[in-house]
């Protein structure tokens, strides 16, 4: 007998967005990579550091203005759209006005930061625009993610990457430098809004009800509070790193950053889709722990490989692919890995959490993240360089990881290890198998391709023995449900 769990309902839709949306990550990250080492050819690590304490201010000034509400609306099942939409669209678009508008006002404070040029202050200033053009994409987003409607949104996210590197990478060449990002960023959301207002058929009405805003109100200050407290840990960067180490460390950071985090945007997939997914499963524990399981499994089965050869073979990776002017990075990117892999899984109990309607766990974890993050900063810098931040990083994820499965089992039922026990193990064995070749045999791009490709291999090969017949006859059930939709 089929049980609920396992029907082709819910769980195919899921896995049919989750396999969509991984498609459109794949696009993504091959451009993002090709377009990533374009712009490492093409600037310098300064311009990246001054890029990333730029887009710091303007994702504080994004994350002030959202309150949580797109995700408080996605959570409620039994919230009348009708209504709260046009209440929660008025509250985040008036006060990013007021913030992008405050941004603009306060960019000559920017340009006095230490280590930043006065040249800063007009890419503020274009750059906050970015906040009022964040808050038009909430409606739309909301629609389309409660549906679990991901054809338009994976349109959209696709236009904004390809958009981003062509004029970033076109500006690059033409000697724009920091206005490279500037332009590329502007363009880019500015792609992403016009596919996702084609998509909905939704419109913006400027309407204020306090009792619309308020079944929603609670769940968005503690999920937006909990945001807001990380980009307050992530604002030892910016702050601390720049005054003691310099711009240039802070744009080896963000590289380093960048590059190890690509293997995390499988679970940036899983997220958006297991929340809408999750939340509606939040009345019935065993079928929740069950989904929960599965997620986790089939996450980790793309992240840890992706994310262990990487760190297995970063130093070549580095010097072959990017340059040696890159290569005072390695050691973050190796850290970097290591939280993607740690802090990728804990992601996955925080987007469950959220889906069991407990935001409140999640920002106790958050501000004590931000607290000690800080703390292992402001100690590991001094005595490591910048590579001390990225050290804490790996740190604050293993903490993380413990706060969240334990927080999770409180709450339902659920086998962490066992869902993780394949990946982590045949990840492992091709990650060894990867860094030996990386010592002994890798001197060139085409033996860093084949060395990686037989190392892929290998966790095929590692998965499959080590999981047994179970576990494969299970993985091509799920691609069955996908394939019967």
């Amino acid at each position: 007998m089929t049980t609920p769990s396992s029907s082709p309902g819910l769980r195919g839709r899921t896995l049919r967005s989750f396999l969509l949306l991984g498609a459109q990550k794949v696009v993504s990250v091959v451009v993002t990579a090709a377009g990533g080492i374009a712009l490492a050819r093409l600037l310098t690590p300064e311009v990246f550091g001054l890029y990333a304490i730029l887009i710091f201010v303007i994702t504080l000034g994004v994350r002030f203005s959202e309150l949580g509400l797109g995700a408080a609306l996605i959570q409620r099942r039994d919230l009348d759209l009708t209504t709260g939409l046009s209440g929660a669209f008025t509250a985040t678009f008036v006060l990013a006005l007021v913030l992008g508008a405050a941004i603009m006002t306060a960019a000559p404070l920017v340009a006095r930061w230490p280590g930043v040029s006065s040249e800063v202050a007009a890419p503020v200033r274009w750059l906050a625009l970015l906040v009022v053009l964040s808050s038009l994409r909430m409606p739309a987003m909301v629609l389309l993610e409660r549906r679990l409607a991901y054809v338009p949104l994976t349109i959209a996210e696709t236009a904004d990457t390809v958009t981003f590197n062509v004029v970033a990478i076109a500006a690059a060449v033409a000697g724009a430098g920091l206005w490279s990002f500037v332009l590329g960023a502007l363009a880019a959301r500015v792609a992403n809004l016009a596919v996702l207002w084609t998509a909905t058929r939704w419109r913006p009405t400027l309407r204020w009800s306090r009792g619309e805003l308020a079944p929603v109100l609670k769940f968005g200050l503690l999920f937006q509070g909990s945001m807001l407290i990380s980009v307050a840990g992530d604002a030892v960067v910016p702050t601390f790193v720049t005054a003691w180490s310099g711009v240039a460390a802070v744009g080896y950071l963000n590289w380093a950053a960048t590059l190890a985090f690509l293997p995390l945007q499988v679970v940036s997939i899983a997220g958006r889709v297991l929340f809408p997914a999750l939340s509606s499963l939040q009345a019935d524990p065993e079928r929740f722990a069950e989904a929960t399981a599965r997620a986790l499994n089939r996450v980790t089965t793309v992240l840890y490989p992706a994310a262990a050869l990487l760190l297995a073979a970063a130093d070549p990776v580095v010097r072959l692919v990017f340059g040696d002017a890159w290569a005072p990075a390695v050691p973050a990117v190796r850290c970097f890995c290591l939280s993607a892999i740690i802090g990728g899984t804990s992601t996955i109990f925080v987007h469950a959490l959220y889906g069991l309607g407990r935001p409140d766990l999640v920002l106790r974890l958050n501000l004590a993240s931000a607290a000690l993050l800080w703390v292992l900063t402001v100690a590991l810098v001094p005595w490591l360089g910048f590579v001390g931040f990225a050290v804490a990083s790996a740190i604050l994820a293993c903490a993380g990881v413990s706060y969240t499965a334990l927080s999770l089992r409180r709450l339902v039922s659920l086998h962490l290890l066992s869902a993780v026990r394949v990946p982590l193990t045949a990840s492992a064995g091709s990650a060894a198998v990867l860094a030996a070749l990386a010592c002994f045999w890798i001197h060139d791009l085409p033996s860093l391709v084949i060395g990686a490709a037989v190392s892929a291999g290998a966790y095929a090969v590692f998965a499959g023995l080590i999981g047994g017949a179970a576990w494969r006859v299970e993985f091509m059930a799920d691609w069955r449900t996908v394939l019967q939709g």
